[in-house]
């Protein structure tokens, strides 16, 4: 009786999950396919490091939730502390690149008007600074979605998307 108890608690929380994941992907997927499209009609071709992100997410929540599955609680923590040191080295070489090589082509090789200059360099430390909190949430993402708090990480993406700057149309 125990044991149907438990099995019907984890279908509750299995289907609870399943339903939040497809409401936060359908909402995602709607506020994207509308930016997608003004931002590639203003940009031309956009570079994201999106598919990078969720690759290190996937790699990071695979380790993890492989500690979490033995029950070995410290290895979880090293492994997570771990994860955390080679996203800060990550973000350190992104940093070092994009103010060294990145600042240099956009001030010395990118055709931009005198007079948008520093809305441009703005931009650029703006996105660097976005790419770098990108990189150093992919372990807490991660782990969330290890411990199942399906919930949790519905209403952060949720949030996340709601925060994001409207495009000007």
């Amino acid at each position: 009786m125990k044991q149907m108890s438990i099995n019907r608690e984890n279908n509750k929380r299995i289907a609870k999950n399943t339903l939040l994941l497809y409401i936060r992907m359908l909402f995602i997927m709607v506020v994207s396919l509308y930016t997608s499209r003004i931002v590639l009609a203003t940009l031309g071709i956009s570079i994201m490091l999106s598919f990078f992100f969720f690759f290190m997410s996937s790699e990071t929540q695979r380790y993890l939730t492989f500690e979490l599955g033995k029950g070995n609680f410290s290895r979880f923590q090293s492994v997570f502390s771990t994860t955390i040191q080679i996203h800060v080295l990550l973000s350190l070489c992104i940093i070092l690149l994009a103010e060294t090589i990145g600042l240099w082509f956009l001030l010395n090789k990118m055709q931009i008007p005198v007079n948008r200059l520093t809305a441009s360099i703005w931009v650029y430390q703006c996105s660097i600074i976005t790419a770098v909190i990108s990189i150093m949430s992919v372990p807490y993402n991660a782990a969330v979605i290890a411990h199942e708090r399906m919930s949790a990480f519905a209403y952060i993406s949720v949030l996340v998307i709601l925060l994001l700057p409207a495009p000007a149309l």
